[in-house]
């Protein structure tokens, strides 16, 4: 029974956003059902089990962790608290195709002697520019993009995002923000990479993601001891306790709403109904739109095949956007442990480029893949038994595209060609070929013998395998792209866009992708909820890295007059400076050409004289043009003088409060001497009148 007065809200799917959602919804007094298909919560954030060996079936690196240090605190509790993390070190090790490799540290002194040995001298100085522009790039989509809503397009046109719209380099593309700071193209490739976790290529990728190699350096990258799922596991008994209910192997067929455009509820497949307040969709979200919603509602018993869709124009429209990419991902069971794999390792193919073209412009399996090899026995034992490891292996391949009204499958090769231009769905022949290009690299380029022996148990998913467990359209991993035209207000935001009380949370609804954007979606989404409804929100949502300062030395200090002076007018130079050249280039048009430029309206250049010019620039008054004139001047010498001094405060500030402090030092001191005096003479005193004491003896 629900309690009265008490909203009811039901989840449908027990994926990271769902889980995360229905937390934050249950903490905020909601009573909360999940409904999911599969037997186990965490879709792709789950787990495979097989005889002591375990496995990540899909993300197993812990990025952003100031996200899930929010979430935690926005739940009343601290991440710490539930989940033992692991820092990994090193971050990466790259094998290249001519078998050198590379190491990425969080450690950046190491860091920098690993780029300067490819990158020559300044190298280390290179890697701390690209890295400040892509802490630049971490903190606008902490600050701008991953905690704020884009209902409308003029949500786009905030101050914060307008001003900074350009640092973000949303124009650019990844790789092309890594060629502007690296010479070298196997750093290039060292840094580009990571775009694989958004499953784009880093040649589409905006240039704002160089945000993701920012956080593995400067953040870290970590581990969940007991695998990813771990996390998706609290949130379940964190909104267990707050009284949520889940149901597994409970398909929904329905999002139930009435006449009047508002949820009202979910129908399940096998025809019941749940009435709810507040539908939140963590499905994947073309799936939902293209499945979940018709316009009936589910009230009157229609057939499946007879379905009308709600927004048939908004479902074709998600259909055909573009998706991530897809994988054929396996799951060995080793007889034995491999010392030259890291926890986190990279095999990059020779043809790079090329590589990703196949992938994402031929939505095929690439001819030389590059793909991930993870093994979580080397950060956390408990992975797999006692000298032996669990690996995972991820080949980003494309996603699949239909080759028939009613199949969908993967390009691949076909006559010698060199490019995929063959469609098929033979899946054990695509395995088998992902297999064998997998091992014969390992053993490549870590010189070891007999890899394919030491596998004692497999387990794969392909794009089909993922398009079926996990309802994922065109078996797209990561959902739909970030490129520029599918972030911000181009995605699918919290709210059901004609639906009232139904809300989206996931890979393809705003923020985006990934575990943590995830999570970021879920406070979004509550927030709506939350908003729609007129219920305030939990006060730990706005406490989270709020210091407090009840000591002196944590007060916040305003930046002396000074500097602000010289940051104003340091800013003010280049505009200062555009002027001045404009001005001269318009005289020197005007006294070669004999007129002014069209765009002027008087082109008498008997008017460019001293003064006119003097008309222009002065009011006219000579008292006042005094004033500004002075006013001028004093701004010129100080800017001339703001240039000239040395880095830090001037020297006579230094030593004027030195002086302050050495004359502070001496009245403390002074007062401490006259204390002592006037104790001593009050003693002497006393033994005049009294005599000594008695010692302790006498």
């Amino acid at each position: 029974m629900v309690e009265k007065g008490k909203q009811k809200a039901i989840v449908i799917g027990a994926g990271v956003g769902g889980t995360a959602t229905a937390a934050r919804l249950a903490h905020a007094g909601f009573d909360v059902e999940i409904y999911e298909k599969n037997d186990f919560s965490g879709g792709r954030c789950s787990l495979i089990h097989h005889e002591g060996y375990r496995f990540d079936q899909g993300p197993s690196l812990l990025l952003l962790p100031p996200l899930f240090r929010q979430l935690y605190h926005d739940l009343g509790t601290n991440l710490e608290d539930h989940i033992d993390l692991v820092q990994c070190n090193p971050n990466y090790v790259i094998h290249y195709h001519d078998g050198e490799k590379v190491i990425l540290s969080s450690d950046r002194a190491q860091l920098g002697a690993e780029v300067e040995q490819w990158e020559g001298e300044g190298g280390a100085a290179r890697l701390e520019d690209f890295l400040r522009e892509a802490g630049i790039h971490g903190q606008l989509s902490y600050d701008e993009v991953l905690g704020r809503p884009f209902d409308t397009f003029f949500a786009m046109l905030r101050p914060g995002v307008v001003m900074n719209l350009l640092k973000l380099h949303p124009f650019g593309s990844l790789w092309g923000r890594c060629a502007r700071y690296f010479k070298t193209e196997r750093m290039r490739r060292a840094f580009s990479f990571g775009s694989m976790y958004l499953g784009s290529s880093p040649f589409d990728a905006p240039g704002t993601y160089t945000l993701l190699q920012w956080t593995e350096t400067c953040e870290g990258i970590w581990y969940p001891k007991g695998g990813f799922h771990s996390v998706v596991q609290s949130l379940v008994n964190i909104s267990e306790s707050h009284g949520a209910k889940y149901h597994f192997s409970t398909p929904v067929s329905q999002v139930i709403h009435d006449s009047k455009g508002r949820a009202t509820g979910i129908k399940l497949e096998d025809g019941t109904t749940k009435e709810a307040d507040v539908v939140v969709v963590n499905a994947d979200l073309v799936w939902a739109h293209n499945n979940l919603f018709d316009k009936v509602g589910g009230t009157q018993g229609v057939k499946k095949e007879e379905k009308r869709l709600l927004d048939p124009r908004l479902a074709e429209r998600l259909w055909n956007k573009p998706h991530s990419c897809s994988s054929i991902s396996f799951y060995w069971a080793l007889d034995s442990t491999i010392p030259s794999l890291n926890a986190h390792n990279i095999f990059l193919a020779e043809d790079y480029k090329g590589s990703f073209d196949d992938i994402f412009k031929r939505k095929g399996m690439p001819r030389e893949p590059s793909f991930y090899v993870n093994v979580p026995s080397r950060v956390d034992p408990s992975a797999a038994p006692e000298g032996k490891d669990s690996i995972v292996v991820l080949v980003p391949v494309g996603h699949l595209h239909s080759i028939s009204k009613q199949e969908e499958g993967l390009r691949t090769f076909a006559n010698g060609s060199s490019v995929p231009n063959k469609d098929t769905q033979d899946w054990d022949a695509l395995v088998d070929r992902a297999r064998k290009q997998v091992i014969e690299v390992i053993e490549g380029r870590l010189g070891i013998t007999g890899f394919k022996d030491k596998i004692l148990w497999e387990g794969v998913n392909t794009p089909q395998t993922w398009k079926d467990k996990f309802n994922l359209t065109h078996g797209s991993i990561l959902g739909i792209t970030h490129d520029f035209f599918n972030v911000l207000s181009f995605r699918q935001q919290a709210r059901h866009p004609s639906l009232k009380g139904a809300y989206f949370v996931g890979a393809s609804a705003h923020p985006g992708t990934g575990v943590p954007i995830a999570i970021a979606g879920s406070k979004l989404c509550t927030q709506a909820i939350l908003s729609d409804l007129s219920i305030p929100e939990p006060q730990t949502y706005n406490t989270f890295n709020k210091k407090q300062r009840n000591n002196s030395l944590d007060e916040i200090q305003q930046f002396p007059l000074l500097y602000t002076l010289e940051k104003i007018l340091r800013n003010s130079i280049p505009i200062i400076l555009g002027s001045i050249m404009t001005i001269f280039g318009l005289i020197i048009y005007t006294m070669i050409y004999g007129s002014s430029p069209t765009f002027i309206i008087e082109r008498d250049i008997n008017r460019f004289t001293w003064q006119y010019f003097r008309s222009v620039f002065t009011t006219g008054d000579n008292e006042i043009d005094l004033v500004i004139s002075i006013v001028l001047a004093v701004t010129a010498m100080l800017c001339l003088a703001l240039k000239l001094a040395p880095e830090g405060e001037p020297r006579w500030m230094t030593e004027a409060r030195e002086a302050q402090r050495q004359a502070m030092l001496y009245e403390k001191q002074n007062t401490k001497d006259m204390e002592y005096q006037a104790q001593f003479k009050a003693q002497q005193d006393w033994i005049a009148k009294y005599g000594n004491p008695p010692t302790e003896q006498s």
